[in-house]
């Protein structure tokens, strides 16, 4: 699995982190910046509505830093656009990833899904997800939310880091769900009875191993959302990393 470090530039180069980058400076709807500095083998990550009358403009900036990738498409778009935008990357090289949201199937690109589950199992998610789209890749993002049970929407609370570290002080014993490939604590009674699930480094070296062992193609961290030595601690055990 080739692993990415979703950053913006300045942040990547002061990570020092020796992983591909993955650029979070772009979006559909504003001026790309100026002055960035050139990058290897990275991908262009690119937020808001796709637009296919940005497609110059992408392989221009593609071609002058050395991107090979654009991760696009965070959220549902017309077919016809999605298609005519794959086919103007890939005719010139460039490879375009895009969430489950946007992807079609035949649009030419590699799919990208979440690791974050509230339900099932994540190794089936993934298994299911590679039968549509061989070309797999895993946005590895960080669960921290409460559920309140029962939960028939899946739907949970979104925690601030305060939020989660104040409930694990108050105590608590936490475990790993074999299913979900995150921690887990029980919360409450009765009316009050609530599911914590939430991610360390320890489910993090949990989930990279399995994309390893399904052969998943890429892999998605978000800085600070994850910390330098929770992403590299998880790439080295699973033999995925080395300075």
């Amino acid at each position: 699995m080739e692993a990415y470090l979703a950053a913006a530039s300045a942040e990547y180069e002061a990570s020092g982190v020796k992983i591909k980058p993955a650029c979070v400076d772009y979006h559909f709807s504003l001026p790309f910046p100026e002055g960035l500095p050139p990058e290897r083998g990275g991908a262009m990550l690119l937020g808001g509505d796709l637009r296919r009358d940005r497609t110059e403009d992408i392989l221009r900036e593609c071609r002058r830093r050395g991107l090979d990738t654009v991760l696009a498409g965070f959220g549902r778009f017309p077919a016809l656009d999605t298609l005519r935008f794959c086919d103007g990357l890939l005719r010139h090289g460039i490879t375009p990833i895009l969430s489950e949201e946007s992807w079609v199937s035949g649009c030419g690109a590699e799919l990208l899904i979440s690791t974050a589950l509230s339900g099932g199992t994540l190794e089936e998610r993934i298994r299911l997800a590679r039968d549509r789209c061989p070309a797999l890749c895993l946005d590895f993002q960080r669960m921290h939310h409460r559920f309140p049970l029962p939960c028939p929407s899946g739907e949970g609370e979104e925690l601030s880091p305060e939020e989660l570290a104040e409930i694990l002080r108050k105590g608590g014993e936490p475990w790993l769900s074999r299913e979900l490939r995150c921690k887990a604590l029980s919360l409450g009674e009765g009316e009050e009875a609530a599911m914590l699930l939430y991610d360390d480094g320890e489910s993090l070296r949990e989930k990279v191993r399995l994309a390893a062992e399904l052969s998943v193609r890429r892999g998605f961290f978000l800085w600070p959302e994850w910390n330098i030595g929770e992403i590299t601690g998880a790439l080295e055990e699973a033999a995925l990393f080395s300075e």
